[in-house]
């Protein structure tokens, strides 16, 4: 293959690495978030795939009929205004798919913007390239392209000139600069990813070497004793721990914090570190001591298995649910023992996510649709409008959320 044909494929393969990165860094640069459409709720308007361009806009210029981003638990949703209420400044909205509006109204606190722009399929490349599979891929492609711009450099001087004659448009060493950037910035990623999971592995390990003890109850019924909490020590380190999640028999086991909103420890440690694991959180509208009927207690589906990351063995591994059945919220105050009866994929702004309930027949309707949509009948006693649930989310890779449902069976005090 002569040169000229390998610096030009060379080149090609540089070009469209930074054509696929360009609709995703530039925005930013111009402060317009970017995010993937990865459910179907606004379809035929916005499909699957889709990036979604997002530009922070004031209250007041917001208007019926405006596709807006907002945050909902940990998920953000890309749905369309139908109305709003100046007075409350609460928002509701509706995907063009859906046949109802979305349950709860959107706080403008929690609206990211209005989306001014979205583009088919390049959702796709822009979650593609946010893979550590697609980094790699990536960079091996930017790699094999700078090798091949660069074949032949010492071929005969006169072959040189006739090259750089007929290439006189476009200086090769452009692309070698913009792949360099981009191998660099790729490789950064990766380290920053790395010590990211690292120092988040870290600090939840040491929370719980040092302020839990964990024992072997002598029975089921001593239940009680498996977890022991630290939580002077833990407070001292952030007044805003007012609890501590463990689901028996497996590595879920850490503090839940409570800030009043669901976007202050989306992304923050306990300790206020910066982190993509964030913390496990408690919904903003729920009360903290969890005595409200139903309680939402949020944590991300990390790539490692540690946050929420093992919820999925629910819905993935047989008899999961048999062997792992309850998990425990201690509070300063009490132990509380919740049994799992329900769990399911919904969507991010769907019915699940309505708190709190009392007990009344609309908090009887609604457990009977958590039954209705659970993926397995579990054969436990019956749940009523006088019990008290609690609701575990997290991201599902289906592009919707996984959540499961505990009733609590037994509450100890302190």
């Amino acid at each position: 293959m002569n040169t000229r044909v390998l610096k030009v494929t060379g080149n090609l393969l540089i070009g469209l690495i930074i054509l696929a990165c360009l609709p995703v860094a530039v925005p930013k640069l111009l402060g317009i978030q970017t995010y993937n459409v990865i459910s179907g709720s606004m379809e035929p308007s916005i499909s699957v795939g889709s990036i979604v361009y997002v530009k922070n806009t004031e209250f007041d210029q917001l208007a019926e009929g405006d596709v807006i981003a907002f945050e909902s638990g940990a998920s953000v949703v890309t749905h369309r205004i139908t109305s709003i209420d100046s007075q409350s400044k609460l928002i509701t909205t509706k995907g063009d798919a859906n046949n109802n509006e979305d349950f709860v109204p959107v706080a403008y606190v929690n609206v990211i913007g209005r989306v001014v722009a979205h583009v088919p399929f390049l959702g796709y490349i822009a979650s593609w390239l946010s893979e550590i599979t697609g980094k790699v891929i990536a960079v091996m492609l930017l790699i094999i392209g700078l090798l091949l711009s660069n074949a032949g450099d010492k071929s005969q001087d006169k072959e040189k000139a006739e090259n750089k004659k007929q290439n006189t448009k476009v200086n090769p060493k452009v692309f070698l600069a913009l792949g360099l950037v981009i191998i660099v910035g790729s490789m950064s990623g990766f380290l920053y990813i790395f010590m990211d999971y690292q120092s988040s592995n870290s600090l939840y390990s040491e929370l719980n070497s040092s302020y839990i003890i964990i024992n072997e109850p002598a029975s089921e019924d001593s239940w009680d004793s498996m977890i022991d909490v630290d939580f002077e020590s833990l407070q001292q380190i952030n007044p805003d721990v007012v609890a501590w999640i463990y689901v028996e028999g497996t590595d879920i086991s850490y503090p839940i914090l409570y800030s009043g909103d669901d976007e202050t420890y989306l992304r923050t440690t306990m300790e206020g570190e910066s982190a993509k694991a964030g913390s496990i959180f408690l919904e903003g509208y729920n009360y903290p001591d969890f005595k409200d009927s139903h309680s939402i207690i949020y944590g991300h589906n990390m790539r490692n298995l540690s946050m929420f990351g093992t919820l999925k063995y629910y819905k993935s591994e047989e008899g999961y649910l048999d062997e792992h059945r309850y998990f425990q919220i201690i509070t300063p105050d009490s132990k509380m023992r919740y049994e799992i009866f329900s769990y399911f994929d919904t969507e991010a702004a769907s019915w699940v996510y309505a708190v709190p309930y009392s007990d009344c027949e609309e908090f009887d309707d609604y457990i009977s649709e958590l039954l209705r949509h659970s993926y397995e009948v579990v054969d436990t006693e019956e749940v009523t409008s006088a019990d008290r649930v609690v609701t575990l989310s997290t991201c599902s890779t289906s592009g919707m959320r996984f959540t499961v449902h505990g009733v609590l069976r037994e509450d100890i005090s302190l």
